[in-house]
C-alpha cells in the first residue's frame, strides 16, 4: 500500500466526534443469505442524489436499447456509455406521509415512505416524521461492514438542512444518518492515521477504548430502567459502540492502489462558490475510500431535496428550486435547468470514470461497484414522480448487463431497482421497502 500524509490537512482526534459516530448506528442483520463480499468477492454500492427533477426532453436518450444516442444532459457519459444503464419509466410508489419533495430521498434509498408526524412541515397541512425504513446502503453494510474500517460512509455537498429532505441514509425506521459536508473532516476521518506514529496510534486507540467502556457500561446500567421503545434505542446505541470497537480492531486500509489523496481544501465547505470544488473533493475521497477498502457502502447527497443552490460558475444566479417551478414556456429557465442537470451528470460521469480507471482483479473497481444516480422528482414544476430519472453505472462483475437504455411500462416501481441492486450484491430478497408487495428485480437488467 502506498500512502502519503498530506500536511495540508490538520490531524484531528476522533474523541470529539465519538458521540455522533455512535449515533449513526448499524441495524441488525436483515438477510440470512451470504453476500458476495462475504464469499471473498468485493461488492460495493453507492446511492447518489441530485434534486428538483430534470428536463425530460433534454434528459431522455433516443434510439433503442443498445444503439441509443445520449441526450444533451447525459452527453458527458459518452466515455462510459458501455458501463451504464439508463432507465426510463420507473416511478416511486405512493404512500407514506409528506409531499413528493419530502418523501423522495427516503423512497430513493429505502423504498419506504415517511412516517406520520409533525416534525417536518411541507406546506399547508402537510407534515411528516423521518423515513420509515432502512436504506439499501445500510442493508448492505450489515452484511459486509465488519470487513472494513467503516461499515458505510455518508457524503454531502452543502447539505444545510436537518430534515427529511436532507437525509439519504437510514439505519432503520426513524433512524437517519447525517452526511458529512466538509472534505477536511472526511479526510481526517478516513486518512488522518496514515503514516502516523504507531506508538501514538496505540495510545489513541487505548484512550478511545476507555471512553467506549464508559459509554457501554452507562448504557447497560440504564437498560433495566427504560420502557420497551427506549430499550430498542438503547440496543441500537450499544450496537454502535460495538461497531466502533470492531473498527479499532482492524489493521488498517489495504489495496494495491490505495493512497492518500493530496488535496487543497476550500476555506468554507458550505460556501456557495465552493460547491463544485467540494463536490470534486468528496468524489475523490469516496473513490480512494473504496480503493483502500475502507468501506463498501456509501451515499452521496448534493444539497438535498428542494435545494435552492445557485450556480454562479454556470452564470446562474437564481435558486435551483425556484427555477424548477418556472413554466415550460420559460425557455430561459428550461435552458438553465438543463445546464444544472448537465453539471450534475458531469459529476456523476467523473466519479464513474475514476472508479473505472482503477484496476481490480480481472477488471476495475467499477465492475465491482453499483452506482445509482437519482432524484426525488421527474418534473419540478408539477412535482411528478413518474418517471424518475435514473442512471446506473458499473456492476458488470456482479451480473449487471451494462451499455443499455431500458424503457419500462408505466407502473414499474422503484423498489424493483432496489431489489435488483441487493440481489447483485448477493442478498436473497424478492421485495424491499414498506411500500413493496414484492415481484423481484427489474426484468432484463442482469446478464
Amino acid at each position: 500500500m502506498h500512502s502519503k500524509f498530506n500536511p495540508r490537512f490538520s490531524r484531528r482526534k476522533l474523541l470529539g466526534s465519538l458521540g455522533a459516530t455512535v449515533a449513526a448506528t448499524p441495524l441488525l442483520p436483515l438477510f440470512e443469505s451470504e453476500s458476495k463480499a462475504a464469499k471473498g468477492d468485493i461488492a460495493r454500492v453507492v446511492m447518489m442524489f441530485s434534486p428538483n427533477g430534470t428536463i425530460r426532453d433534454n434528459w431522455l436518450p433516443s434510439g433503442g436499447q443498445n444503439d441509443f444516442t445520449l441526450s444533451p444532459i447525459l452527453a458527458s457519459l459518452e466515455p462510459v456509455r458501455d458501463q451504464i444503464v439508463i432507465m426510463d419509466g420507473i416511478r416511486y410508489p405512493s404512500g407514506g406521509a409528506g409531499n413528493n419533495h419530502m418523501a423522495g430521498p427516503s423512497k430513493f434509498t429505502s423504498g419506504t415512505g415517511l412516517l406520520n408526524g409533525n416534525d417536518f412541515p411541507g406546506g399547508g397541512d402537510v407534515t411528516s416524521g423521518w423515513g420509515g425504513g432502512t436504506s439499501i446502503d445500510q442493508a448492505h453494510a450489515t452484511m459486509v461492514g465488519g470487513e472494513t474500517a467503516f461499515a458505510s460512509l455518508e457524503f454531502g455537498v452543502r447539505v444545510t438542512g436537518s430534515n427529511v429532505r436532507h437525509r439519504l441514509s437510514y439505519s432503520g425506521s426513524n433512524m437517519p444518518i447525517p452526511p458529512e459536508n466538509d472534505p477536511a473532516s472526511m479526510f481526517d476521518r478516513l486518512f488522518s492515521e496514515f503514516g502516523a506514529d504507531q506508538a501514538e496510534l496505540a495510545r489513541l486507540r487505548a484512550e478511545r477504548r476507555s471512553v467506549l467502556d464508559v459509554l457501554g457500561s452507562q448504557t447497560e446500567a440504564l437498560r433495566s430502567k427504560v420502557g420497551a421503545s427506549d430499550a430498542v434505542k438503547m440496543e441500537a446505541h450499544l450496537d454502535g459502540i460495538r461497531e466502533i470497537e470492531k473498527r479499532l480492531d482492524l489493521d488498517g486500509a489495504t489495496g494495491e492502489h490505495c493512497s492518500v489523496p493530496e488535496q487543497t481544501l476550500p476555506g468554507d465547505a458550505l460556501a456557495t462558490a465552493a460547491y463544485p470544488e467540494v463536490s470534486a473533493l468528496q468524489l475523490e475521497l469516496l473513490t480512494m475510500a473504496f480503493a483502500c477498502d475502507l468501506t463498501r457502502s456509501a451515499t452521496f447527497l448534493w444539497s438535498g431535496s428542494t435545494s435552492g443552490q445557485t450556480f454562479p460558475w454556470l452564470d446562474i444566479g437564481e435558486g435551483h428550486h425556484d427555477l424548477s417551478h418556472e413554466g415550460d414556456s420559460n425557455a430561459d429557465a428550461q435552458q438553465k435547468l438543463t445546464n444544472i442537470n448537465t453539471w450534475y451528470a458531469e459529476q456523476f460521469s467523473s466519479f464513474v470514470q475514476m472508479l473505472g480507471s482503477i484496476p481490480e482483479g480481472d477488471g476495475t473497481m467499477l465492475d465491482n461497484t453499483i452506482v445509482l444516480w437519482g432524484n426525488e422528482l421527474s418534473k419540478g414544476n408539477s412535482h411528478q414522480i413518474d418517471p424518475i430519472p435514473l442512471v446506473m453505472a458499473g456492476g458488470r462483475n456482479l451480473g449487471i448487463n451494462t451499455g443499455r437504455f431500458l424503457s419500462f411500462d408505466d407502473g414499474t416501481i422503484h423498489n424493483r431497482v432496489l431489489v435488483s441492486i441487493l440481489q447483485a450484491m448477493g442478498h436473497d430478497v424478492d421485495s424491499y421497502g414498506e411500500l413493496d408487495s414484492g415481484s423481484g428485480p427489474l426484468p432484463g437488467l442482469f446478464v
